[in-house]
Order: C-alpha cells, then sequence, then structure tokens
C-alpha cells in the first residue's frame, strides 16, 4: 500500500490536475472559424466568377437565338452559383473546395478566352 498517490494524501502535498488548456481549445475555434470564413468567401466569390463566365459563354455560343440565350444562360448561371455555394459546405477538405471552384473557373476563362474575346 505504497502507491504515490497515498503517500501523498498522509503527507498532505496534494496537488490539484491541471485544467484543461483554454487556449488550444481557442486557437482550435479560431482556426475552424477561419476556414469557415474562407470557405463562405470561396462560395461567394468563386460561385460568382463561375456563375459569370458560365453566363458568357453560354450567350456567347447560342448568340444567334437572341435573348432567349441569354435568358436561358443567365438561368444556368444562378443554378451554378446556387450549386458552387452549396458544394463548397459539402466537402469535407477545404482543398478539395478551393479547386473544385478554381479549376472550372480556369477551363472557363480559357474557353472564354479562345473564343475571340
Amino acid at each position: 500500500m505504497n502507491s504515490p498517490n497515498m503517500q501523498a494524501i498522509a503527507t498532505g502535498t496534494v496537488t490539484a490536475p491541471k485544467p484543461s488548456s483554454k487556449n488550444k481549445v481557442k486557437a482550435n475555434m479560431l482556426a475552424y472559424r477561419g476556414m469557415i470564413l474562407y470557405r463562405f468567401i470561396l462560395a461567394g466569390a468563386g460561385g460568382y466568377l463561375l456563375a459569370t463566365l458560365a453566363t458568357i459563354l453560354i450567350a456567347q455560343l447560342f448568340i444567334d437565338s437572341g435573348s432567349s440565350a441569354a435568358m436561358s444562360a443567365t438561368l444556368i448561371g444562378f443554378s451554378l452559383n446556387a450549386a458552387a455555394f452549396i458544394w463548397v459546405f459539402m466537402v469535407n477538405k477545404t482543398l478539395k473546395a478551393t479547386l473544385g471552384i478554381a479549376i472550372p473557373g480556369v477551363l472557363l476563362y480559357i474557353a472564354y478566352k479562345l473564343l475571340g474575346n
């Protein structure tokens, strides 16, 4: 019965357990909130970029149709913006969300430039 706990109790030198580090919790919470803020900005700006480029590209491809092409392109762009916003928050990894917005954006921009603008 010579355990360290028994000896500490007998001599009166019991130390309280150290509380969990609140700094770690605050740092983790701050990193999490920063990631959410980054995803929100990515979804807003990236979704807008994708929607704008897709709208311009579709309207230019079907320029002969006139106003119906512009209306259809706008509806598709709006749907793409909403889908991009949902998708950014649905994906588990932030890098995957970033690449999922950046790569199609670059491809749409290249297609836009190849059409002569």
